[in-house]
């Protein structure tokens, strides 16, 4: 069983709360069951050097999918500048990062998995956490 800090758990919940839509939505043929695997017709990302902890649970942490007529809509739970902030702590000084950094996390950093250690994608700058 996984230990989760308080404000781990904390935002895991948020993350199940029904939020405002991101202008960014993914229409999706047909309608889609709540437990759908979302695995069975998409790649798999829960392999690879490093594959990111919420993995583990359903997609629908940061996924919400809402079915209009025979589409659905699969949007994040939280916009995606903030949805890497309801779990990981914002403002922790991380040595690897230079202060000039101005990117989203996921500019840089896969949210599923990565064949690169701290889930980096291929593009990211190697300046920012060296791919031992």
């Amino acid at each position: 069983m996984m230990d989760y800090t308080p404000s781990a758990l904390t935002g895991f919940l948020l993350l199940l709360l029904p939020v405002a839509m991101p202008a960014s939505a993914i229409e999706h043929p047909g309608i889609l069951p709540k437990d759908a695997n979302c695995s069975s017709c998409h790649a798999n990302k829960n392999t690879g050097k490093s594959v990111h902890s919420a993995m583990a649970v359903s997609c629908t942490v940061c996924h919400l999918a809402q079915s209009e007529g025979d589409m659905t809509k699969l949007n994040l739970t939280m916009p995606r500048e903030k949805i890497c902030f309801a779990c990981h702590e914002k403002g922790v000084d991380l040595p690897q990062h230079s202060p000039l950094v101005k990117a989203q996390c996921a500019d840089c950093h896969d949210p599923h998995s990565s064949s690169r250690r701290a889930l980096l994608r291929e593009h990211a700058d190697t300046q920012l956490l060296p791919d031992k």
